[in-house]
């Protein structure tokens, strides 16, 4: 049982103080002074809300998801500090043997907070690699395709592919057989392509804006498809990797049931980017409390509208919609304890309080 805390759901319109009491990982209920014969956690004055699903993640803090099993929890646990309890790890190019391994240890891991992988390549372009390693980049190929993912179909969630490149859309067909979402990024694809990818079954496009072509009034790129389309699209707000004014142009673009605030976070942690040596970009120190309340800042949306980026439409991608991303009675018990600065206090995964700040709160 959650006594006294302030309740907030991407799908209300407003806040509101009530108890919410779980049984067998699932909420059971939600109301006014439930009654309960276990343990109650004591919430008053803190808010209760869905807990964060991150799409586009690496690392974090002391950790980063890889082949060893020790920095992939270390990630884990700094980002469910933060109010993350669904994560998709996100693996970068690398020789296909240290992928599978990544893969291996991140399947053996059993966490709850890990929802499966993605791979941010290595099917990308060249011309827009980013902070990416490109000496590890490949054509698109349906048998080195099979050769990476074999044994991990079910694992893998998405595949982030540059269309434009020769065998792109065979290979987008392929990955969408076997179940995976379609990510375009890291593409120099022309609005023409990404948008026929779009009609054939990709969803989401990789970090919006950045590494693709860029919009022009001419030629919107990749960008004015993710923009003019139905696709998902992620955001990094951490006011480095995008403007605030793109960030409120894309909420105009795509309204708040289409966008996906991520991390797209590395080893480390702070406010600043981490950058390389010449200043490019590579990757943020973002955690998603922070990105919700640079989004609020950026947008002017209220708290329940802010909360849908980062829990509804991931779990909407993933499609988990009907056991995760909101408050109600059947849905998983994956929920946070934060205050009005957006300080995370407690974080439970499937009922189970993975993490408390004040541990004499459950009693």
């Amino acid at each position: 049982m959650v006594r006294g805390a302030i309740l907030v759901s991407p799908d209300w319109s407003a806040p509101k103080k009530a108890d919410l009491l779980v049984r067998a990982g699932k909420i059971a209920e939600i109301g006014g002074k439930l009654s309960s014969k276990g343990k109650v956690l004591d919430a008053f004055d803190l808010f209760l809300g869905p807990g964060f699903i991150d799409l586009h993640v690496h690392g974090g803090g002391a950790g980063f998801f890889g082949p060893d099993p020790e920095s992939s929890r270390k990630a884990i646990l700094h980002h469910l500090r933060h109010g993350t309890t669904g994560i998709v790890a996100s693996l970068m190019p690398a020789p296909l043997e240290e992928l599978r391994a990544s893969l291996g240890t991140l399947a053996n891991l059993e966490s709850p907070v890990l929802l499966g992988a993605a791979l941010e390549g290595p099917f990308l372009s060249p011309a827009r690699a980013g902070a990416l390693p490109r000496e590890f980049f490949l054509s698109p190929d349906v048998e080195t395709l099979h050769s990476l993912v074999f044994g991990f179909e079910k694992f893998i969630r998405i595949v982030a592919l540059a269309p434009e490149l020769p065998g792109g859309f065979s290979l987008l067909s392929e990955i969408l057989r076997l179940g995976v979402i379609v990510a375009l990024g890291h593409t120099d694809a022309d609005y023409s392509t990404a948008r026929k990818a779009v009609e054939a079954g990709a969803s989401l496009f990789l970090h919006l804006f950045n590494a693709m072509r860029p919009f022009h009034h001419r030629e919107p790129g990749a960008a004015g498809a993710g923009l003019d389309s139905d696709a998902f699209v992620e955001l990094i707000v951490d006011g480095y990797h995008l403007h605030p004014a793109a960030v409120r142009l894309t909420l105009r673009a795509k309204s708040l049931d289409r966008i996906c605030l991520v991390t797209d976070a590395v080893l480390g942690e702070g406010p600043e980017p981490a950058r390389f040596p010449d200043g490019t970009l590579a990757g943020s120190h973002l955690t998603m409390n922070r990105a919700i309340q640079n989004f609020m800042a950026f947008t002017g949306s209220s708290l329940p509208e802010a909360l849908r980026p980062a829990t509804l439409n991931p779990a909407q991608v993933l499609g988990l919609a009907h056991r995760k991303g909101t408050l109600a009675p059947g849905k998983d018990a994956d929920l946070i304890l934060f205050d009005q600065d957006w300080k995370i206090h407690g974080a439970i995964v499937g009922g189970e309080i993975l993490w408390l700040s004040d541990p004499g709160r459950y009693r």
